[in-house]
């Protein structure tokens, strides 16, 4: 009987403490980037749009993830978008591109999700904000070799 008790109040304890640690949440700072999609020329644009099926993805070219990888920041098609008027964009504190990139790294070494990232992209005479996650660093696809020619 008593090793029963013992064994279910290690139990009872190691799950409370399992419980607590789930519980700890990361402060979440804020980070708006102005991404601005009608002055700059497509060509011309750090960051590609591209979409595929009902994602948005925003990669940032440089190259300054692990493994020499490109930070990519996406959103549903269907996700949080507001649209606010200029007067209401000008008391947004934006980062510039160098803050964002520096950020980005920063979260690919830490693993520590600790901001919420949104766009903010002209739309006519108004702006529009975007809710976008930043995605983690992925392993480079496999390569094989055989007998010294490079497969992918």
């Amino acid at each position: 009987m008593r090793i029963i008790f013992i064994c279910l109040l290690s139990f009872m304890f190691c799950n409370i403490t399992k419980a607590e640690a789930q519980s700890k949440r990361v402060e979440q700072d804020t980070i708006f980037y102005f991404l601005d999609t009608v002055a700059i020329p497509a060509n011309h644009r750090v960051i590609d749009i591209e979409r595929e099926s009902q994602y948005v993805g925003y990669i940032l070219r440089c190259k300054c993830y692990p493994l020499n990888a490109d930070p990519v920041f996406y959103t549903r098609v269907d996700s949080y978008k507001k649209i606010i008027s200029k007067e209401e964009f000008n008391k947004i504190k934006t980062v510039s591109l160098k803050k964002l990139i520096e950020i980005a790294v920063k979260y690919a070494k830490e693993k520590v999700y600790s901001y919420k990232f949104f766009f903010i992209e002209p739309a006519g005479k108004d702006m529009k904000v975007i809710k976008v996650n930043l995605e983690g660093p992925r392993k480079p696809d496999a390569i094989l070799y055989n007998k010294g020619e490079i497969m992918h």
